[in-house]
């Protein structure tokens, strides 16, 4: 299930059973139909990123969501627009999953055309984005963020971002993007 929110920089495909459970938001973060915890979450979960035209995004999100319905791939966040503060000219595909089915997600990427592929964990983008990190800091100053209100979105990505080194046995709830 495609869901485009405008007022979102990212367009996200979910399963649609996903929404049937708006009181359990991460529950898509699974490997083997068992849930995992925020430190399952870091040591195994990342995604494949690769790069589309924006003139076929909506085209690959068309032929990857047959693979979210079925749970072949857990979850898909792509940029609506090229992200110029990281001085991109493509829009970023990201295709979420556990280490440990990477091969197989892969495949399926590998099936719909994609060539060039990395992959990531989630680790290493929320070590990105905690205050001081290279993308924080990046945006910040695209975006000429400074003093007080710099010191307050630091301050709230080391809150919500923290909650994965601090609760490790809590079931993994994901982080709002």
């Amino acid at each position: 299930m495609i869901i485009d929110e405008l007022a979102s920089w990212y367009v996200f495909i979910f399963c649609k059973e996903y929404f049937d459970r708006p009181a359990d938001p991460g529950s898509y973060i699974m490997y083997n139909n068992k849930r995992l915890t925020n430190k399952e979450y870091l040591e195994h979960w990342g995604k494949w990123v690769f790069l589309v035209h924006t003139e076929n995004v909506r085209e690959m999100a068309d032929k990857l969501d047959p693979y979210v319905e079925n749970k072949s791939i857990p979850c898909i966040k792509y940029d609506r627009k090229p992200q110029k503060f990281f001085r991109l000219e493509e829009c970023v595909f990201c295709v979420y999953c556990d280490d440990r089915q990477r091969d197989e997600v892969w495949k399926i990427i590998e099936s719909q055309g994609v060539k060039g592929r990395a992959w990531t964990y989630e680790r290493e983008v929320i070590s990105k984005w905690m205050p001081g990190g290279l993308n924080m800091e990046r945006w910040l100053k695209y975006h000429n963020t400074s003093g007080e209100e710099a010191e307050k979105i630091r301050k709230d990505a080391r809150m919500r971002l923290g909650q994965f080194y601090n609760n490790p046995d809590d079931p993994c709830m994901g982080w709002a993007q």
